[in-house]
């Protein structure tokens, strides 16, 4: 019973770190195509994080764990892939 709600919470965290990311994602894409509507150029992201002082450390940390996220769920999905494959023997 404790593996059901182990995997049903597991679930659930998936799903809000993978909504957290789109989120993110789209934010992201958004506000650079307001950008690009307003002054025709893309905007430099790295000054204007470095713009935020100390809090850009705390930015680029979010950031670089939202990849790590969706690096490790990617290559968890890769290996589940390849461990469900029958091993044929002779």
């Amino acid at each position: 019973m404790d593996g059901e709600n182990d995997s049903i919470r597991s679930k659930k965290w998936t799903n809000f770190g993978w909504f957290v990311f789109i989120v993110w994602f789209c934010s992201n894409l958004l506000s650079q195509l307001a950008y690009i509507i307003a002054y025709g150029l893309p905007y430099d992201g790295i000054s204007m994080l470095k713009s935020l002082g100390p809090v850009y450390y705390i930015a680029i940390f979010i950031e670089i764990a939202m990849w790590l996220f969706l690096g490790g769920f990617i290559g968890k999905k890769v290996l589940k892939k390849f461990d469900s494959r029958p091993v044929v023997t002779a």
